[in-house]
């Protein structure tokens, strides 16, 4: 691919390629079928890959890749050339660009980097600022940052790689600012005058301005005219966003136009994503999007677009002001219900189609698919508008399907008749043939697909191939192994389907954790792809072949019958010595001559190996000749037609499975003519209702019908039952050689599917901070009917699924699905989210509420203790949470009742640690130090002294000096109060007495409290006889510990216990807890605030008179 501007500008014909009615039958690979497939309509570039999926229509067909075949991926020195050996920082979402010997990678974390494309080293790189936290609209689609998500674009006029980046600039996380910037691919450097700030309003609607908060930019960027462009869409549908196309000049860095896809004060949504699809573009001043979820058109026509635009695919026109304006849209006629099931048309990406897939109707297609599965055959020039077709259907070229729902977009192959490869979600990759009705329309009809599943998150593909060569081309695409995208693959599949519909698996290798819907990228004989461990691997032949040659094609051959050629293949390797031969195999119906075969061939020397092709059944069969030699195996492919005179159908059986009543479901039938003579239509049986038939082949005697050789018609069949049970009918036809009948049956249901959620809230209640808990949520469907989940929104933040719920998952009849959800809170506090699940049964968006509480660890928590009357002391742990702050008592000794006088020293801990006194009747003191074990939180006493009931009050004080130390205060029977300065010896615990006051025998109770002003120093409460409570803040100085006495209370004789803890509640702030004469507690809970240090009072427990003692 050249770095010319055919890379971005596409070439738009006025006129059309004209076709002739009958599309020939791609595996007939006739040399004029081939020939009438070159056309793309638009220029690819030849030596790098500087846009998303190739080119600007999307397709995914790399045409200059003859170094990518099926030969050379079946060779043993296929395989990985790197995997960048440096991790980069941050996930890797957007499509890798190749711009020469230059890898440009961009990550979730901010970060761009330049890779060596033959070693993966790390050429350069830049930052951009913070990533923007995903948690702060509690959206988990990408988590835990965002910051360069779509696929960047190079322009090799300016010399600039441009690429968008959220970056979290600005006050608060509501607050960043979506950038446009211009690297030199060489080096990295910003080119002068970028960044620029993606900011304004849109033309449309200059009352509402762009949010960048709310906006998500997903889609590949579009290089179009010197202007690049890019498009927004949300963050897991949270309001207000809307869809957004913007352009920002390569040669005058500025904002140049802003369109929305929904206007209105009121409106917002049609958000534009495509999986990371691109921006489409088939011509200069043409751009074509799909949108999502939001206010639908009204019916009306193409060419009148509205002001709301959701379930669209719209046509942008570059208006001579450079501003934007929607010149055509299609929507389905059943909009509103895509709405509603969260179908999301836009969770496909729009793909132009190559000039030879079109006809002299409609010369310029495009295909869309969404979540629901159909696939629209749309002409560009003319979309469709929104049920402009016969009875409000839909105004479209074709539909096929459904199919299983795509969250990606297609590829394209134009070799071998046409194909468009669609991944299904959670279904195959599935080949899509390119066809001609009886009336001369463009169809695709569904000719095969893989015997592999494709998970959720899986990717879109690609096509390389020698121009249209058949035998050239392979499909590649990333498997995923579910949401979380573990143990994925990139693998490369047959471009053509089987005699049995299969597209074989040609090749495959790991690439770790898969990110969501990736796209891999093709150069040079290389493939590259980005993972969401933040690794970049490439894979190709690191040196060359073998041998050399090409596939090999046998042509027509009928069935039963055989022909042979002599594949001759050149030695590749060696200037100078000889390649040994060990041995050939070939699979499929062909057959190798080894009797001859050589046990060396000279540098440069030709092996010639006789094959035959012997087909045993109709339409195309594949092979592949392996030869292995000692510098390895080479494998290259055979392929031929088997030839019978009459018709096939494919499918052969048509079928429609659990089709509700009331409803139409169609699907395509290709008929094929199967000879090497044309077939001429002598009779034709339509099906049955409830069957109808389209487009069926013309029997009338003066104009029949007649299909030419290996050429091919579609046919459109129609089910539309109105009771339920089993249908079965054929459609039967009559030709030259014979007659042809195919079985068309049909299963009708009524019934509903519903979704029930159990339990209907799910609550993590308390958890510590910097710790997890896990739990599930139940998802049963207790319909009669299956669902498909069409949404499924994990939240970000505290609240995460880390493999969430696969969106197109399919749910049965009393089946259930469980989800994990798990909850870190990072603060304290009551916390909440929800997991948002969408299915098409109609219920719309339900949400299972996510509740917890984010709590201190125990170490920051208090303990209350309480002494019964038979001395057992019981252990109530605070629990952080405001509305019940205690737990459940525990006993955690006996013998109490020996005290007269209990205190805590340095405040009890809810993890067992603090230290307590205890003074005996007979006046000594004794010394309880903490374990660290809330079950056992006191080692065996020791003894401090004796002389202590000179005291009537001795009180805990926590650490008054800070010194780190636990203090002890006591008043003596004159009223003067005494310091015990702590040691942290428990041997000897105090230091000797000071004296630090006098009249406090005023009190009637002395409480040491924690820090209760804010501070960070202990304080003192006392009460006088009154009533009155009085704040003594501490000073931290040991001379004088305490200030002056501030009032902050009355009516505190009402308790007859009170005591002061640590914090109770989780806010960090220490509590005071009171016993009234009923046994009532009453919490009063922190403020931090000097002059009003507690807030009013709350109940938190009864019957706490059967304890004398409270700690």
């Amino acid at each position: 691919m050249s770095l010319s501007d055919a890379v971005v500008g596409a070439t738009r014909h006025a006129h059309g390629r004209r076709h002739t009615r009958w599309c020939g039958l791609a595996l007939a690979l006739t040399a004029a079928v081939t020939a009438g497939l070159v056309g793309l309509g638009i220029s690819q570039a030849q030596a790098s890959e500087t846009t998303g999926s190739v080119d600007t229509l999307r397709t995914g067909w790399d045409r200059s890749e003859p170094d990518l075949g099926p030969s050379d991926v079946r060779s043993s020195s296929f395989g990985q050339l790197w995997k960048a050996p440096t991790q980069l920082d941050g996930q890797i979402y957007a499509q890798p660009i190749v711009v020469g010997g230059t890898v440009v990678a961009v990550t979730e974390n901010n970060e761009a980097y330049g890779l060596d494309r033959a070693t993966g080293a790390v050429l350069w790189q830049r930052s951009f600022g913070p990533a923007w936290p995903a948690s702060t609209l509690n959206c988990g689609d990408l988590v835990p940052t965002i910051g360069s998500t779509a696929t960047p674009v190079y322009d090799p006029a300016s010399g600039a790689v441009y690429l968008t980046t959220k970056v979290d600039d600005g006050p608060t996380h509501l607050s960043p600012h979506w950038y446009m910037h211009a690297l030199d691919p060489v080096t990295g450097a910003e080119k002068s005058g970028f960044p620029v700030t993606i900011q304004g309003t849109p033309s449309n609607d200059p009352t509402q301005s762009f949010l960048p908060a709310y906006q998500m930019q997903r889609p590949g960027l579009l290089l179009l005219d010197g202007v690049v462009y890019a498009a927004f869409g949300g963050h897991c549908d949270a309001k207000p966003y809307r869809g957004y196309v913007v352009g920002v000049s390569t040669t005058s860095p500025s904002v140049t136009s802003m369109w929305a896809t929904e206007t209105g004060a009121s409106n917002s949504g049609a958000g534009i994503w495509q999986s990371g699809g691109g921006l489409v573009s088939d011509g200069p001043g043409r751009i074509f999007l799909a949108t999502g979820n939001g206010v639908s058109p009204a019916p009306g026509p193409g060419s009148a677009p509205p002001g709301t635009l959701a379930e669209s695919v719209v046509r942008l026109q570059v208006q001579a002001d450079r501003n934007l304006k929607a010149a055509d849209f299609f929507s389905p006629s059943n909009a509103p219900t895509l709405d509603q099931q969260d179908k999301d048309l836009a969770s496909g990406g729009p793909v132009g189609l190559p000039d030879s897939f079109g006809t002299a109707s409609h010369p310029h297609l495009m295909v869309q698919q969404g979540k629901d599965g159909r696939v629209f055959l749309l002409d560009r020039d003319n979309l469709g508008g929104s049920s402009q077709g016969t009875g409000g259907t839909d105004d479209v070229v074709g539909i096929t399907g459904p199919l299983k729902g795509q969250w990606g977009h297609p590829g394209v192959w134009g070799g071998d008749g046409g194909y468009v490869y669609v991944v299904g979600n959670g279904g195959s990759l599935t080949a899509l043939h390119r066809g001609v009705t009886g009336s001369g329309d463009p169809a695709l009809t569904v000719a095969g697909s893989s015997q592999d599943s494709f998970p959720y998150t899986s990717g879109s593909p690609v096509v390389t191939s020698d121009g249209t060569r058949s035998g050239s081309a392979l499909v590649w695409v990333v498997w995923s192994g579910g949401s979380s995208g573990a143990n994925a693959q990139l693998r490369a599949y047959n471009p053509v389907p089987d005699a049995n519909g299969v597209l074989s698996l040609v090749w495959s290798a790991p690439i770790g954790t898969a990110s969501k819907f990736a796209t891999p990228a093709t150069d040079g004989g290389q493939v590259f792809v980005g993972t969401r461990e933040g690794k970049i691997y490439a894979f190709g032949n690191p040196v060359g072949s073998p041998l050399k040659g090409g596939p090999v094609e046998f042509g027509l051959v009928p069935v039963g019958g055989s022909a042979s050629t002599d594949v001759v293949l050149t030695e590749n390797q060696s200037p100078s010595q000889s390649l040994g031969i060990r041995g050939v195999t070939v699979d499929g119906p062909f057959t190798a001559d080894t009797s001859s075969l050589p046990p060396t061939i000279p540098a440069g020397g030709q092996l010639s190996i006789p094959v035959s092709f012997t087909p045993t059944a109709v339409l195309g069969a594949s092979g592949t000749l392996t030869v292995a030699t000692d510098a390895g195996s080479f494998a290259l492919s055979l392929h031929g037609v088997g030839t019978k005179p009459g018709l096939a159908a494919f499918p052969g059986t048509v079928s429609f499975d659990n089709q509700p009543t009331g409803t139409t479901a169609t699907a395509n039938v290709q008929l094929t003519n199967t000879g090497t003579d044309p077939e001429t239509i002598t009779s034709v049986t339509p099906p049955d209702g409830p069957f109808t038939a389209a487009d069926l082949p013309s029997a009338d005697p003066a104009n029949p019908t007649v299909i030419p050789a290996q050429s091919s018609i579609v046919m459109q069949v129609g089910y539309a039952p109105t009771a339920t049970g089993q249908n079965s009918s054929s459609i039967t036809l009559n030709s030259t050689s014979g007659a042809l009948t195919i079985p068309v049956e049909g299963d009708a249901i009524s019934g509903q599917g519903h979704l029930m959620f159990n339990p209907t809230t799910l609550s993590f209640g308390a958890v510590v901070r910097g710790t997890s808990s896990t739990r599930t949520f139940t998802i049963t469907n207790t319909g009669n009917i299956p669902v498909t989940v069409t949404k499924a929104k994990a939240p970000a933040g505290a609240f995460s699924s880390t493999d969430q719920l696969a969106e197109g998952l399919v749910i049965g009849p009393e089946q259930s699905v469980r989800q994990t959800v798990t909850f870190a809170p990072t603060v304290n506090g009551s916390q909440s989210a929800t997991y948002e699940v969408t299915g098409d049964a109609g219920q719309g968006a339900q949400l299972e509420p996510l509740t917890g509480i984010g709590v201190p660890p125990a170490s920051h928590l208090g303990t209350v203790l309480a002494r019964d009357n038979s001395g057992t002391l019981w252990q109530y742990r605070g629990t952080g949470v405001p509305s019940g702050a205690l737990t459940a008592r525990a006993a955690i000794g006996t013998g109490w009742n020996t005290y007269n006088i209990v205190t805590s020293v340095s405040g009890e801990m809810a993890d067992g640690t603090g230290n307590a006194v205890g003074r005996d009747s007979k006046g000594t003191l004794w010394f309880y130090q903490g374990t660290g074990n809330p079950k056992a939180p006191f080692a065996p006493r020791k003894q401090v002294g004796p002389g202590w009931n000179i005291y009537n009050s001795i009180v805990g004080a926590r650490d008054v000096t800070r010194d780190g130390k636990a203090d002890l205060v006591a008043r003596d029977s004159k009223g003067g109060l005494w310091l015990y300065r702590g040691t942290g010896n428990a041997t000897a615990p105090f230091l000797a007495r000071t004296s630090i006051g006098s009249g406090w025998n005023t009190y009637n109770s002395i409480v040491g409290t924690a820090d209760l002003t804010g501070d960070g120093k202990a304080d003192l409460v006392a009460r006088d006889s009154k009533g009155g409570l009085w704040l003594y803040r501490g000073t931290g100085n040991a001379t004088a510990p305490f200030l002056a006495r501030t009032s902050i209370g009355s009516g505190w004789n009402t308790y007859n216990s009170i005591v002061g803890t640590a914090d109770l509640t989780g806010d960090g702030k220490a509590d005071l807890v009171a016993r009234d004469s009923k046994g009532g507690l009453w919490l009063y809970r922190g403020t931090g605030n000097a002059s009003a240090p507690f807030l009013a009072r709350t109940s938190i427990g009864s019957g706490w008179n059967i304890y004398n003692w409270l700690v």
